[in-house]
C-alpha cells in the first residue's frame, strides 16, 4: 500500500540515501541531505513523498515563485521504478502547481536522460531551451540540460 504525505526537516536523512541510490553519480543531478535542508527550509518550496511499506519510495521537491513553478528534483528509490511512483508524483505536482495559481511550470532534465524526458513529455511537457554544462559530474564532467515547460 502506498501513499503520499508532505516530507518534513525530519526525513532529509532518509531522503538523502534514497537520492544517493536513485541518482547516479556520474552525472551530478543528485543532491546531498544539506542542500536538499537547504531548500525546504527556503520560502515557497514544497516537497512530497511517496511512502510504500513505511519506507520513502519517492519524492519531489518544488519551489513556486510568482506564476512560475520549477521541479527542482523528482527522485523515486530504484527498486520501486516501474509502479507509477514517478508518475504519480509528477502529476501530484503539476496539480499542485495549478491549485497554486502558477501559470507555468518548469525543470531541467540530463540530455541524455531519455526515460526521465519520456516521463514529462508524456505530462505535456515541451522543450524550451538548454543549459550547456549544466550539471557537474565525477570526474569534472559536464553534461547539458534542457530546460522543459509545462503551461498550466
Amino acid at each position: 500500500m502506498r501513499h503520499f504525505r508532505t516530507v518534513t526537516i525530519d526525513d532529509v536523512p532518509a531522503l538523502a540515501v534514497l537520492m544517493s541510490r536513485a541518482f547516479d553519480p556520474r552525472y551530478g543531478e543528485g543532491w546531498n541531505g544539506s542542500q536538499l535542508l537547504g531548500t525546504l527550509t527556503m520560502p515557497g518550496t514544497r516537497s512530497e513523498m511517496a511512502v510504500a511499506d513505511a519506507a520513502p519510495a519517492g519524492f519531489t521537491l518544488t519551489r513556486f515563485a510568482g506564476e512560475d513553478c520549477e521541479l527542482l528534483l523528482i527522485a523515486v528509490d530504484p527498486p520501486r521504478c516501474g509502479q507509477g511512483i514517478g508518475t504519480e508524483l509528477l502529476k501530484r505536482s503539476v496539480d499542485l502547481a495549478k491549485q497554486s495559481g502558477a501559470r507555468r511550470m518548469f525543470l531541467e532534465v540530463r540530455a541524455g536522460n531519455n526515460a526521465a524526458r519520456g516521463l514529462y513529455e508524456r505530462q505535456g511537457f515541451i522543450c524550451v531551451g538548454q543549459r550547456k554544462d549544466y550539471y557537474s559530474g565525477e570526474n569534472h564532467l559536464r553534461f547539458d540540460a534542457m530546460t522543459m515547460a509545462l503551461s498550466l
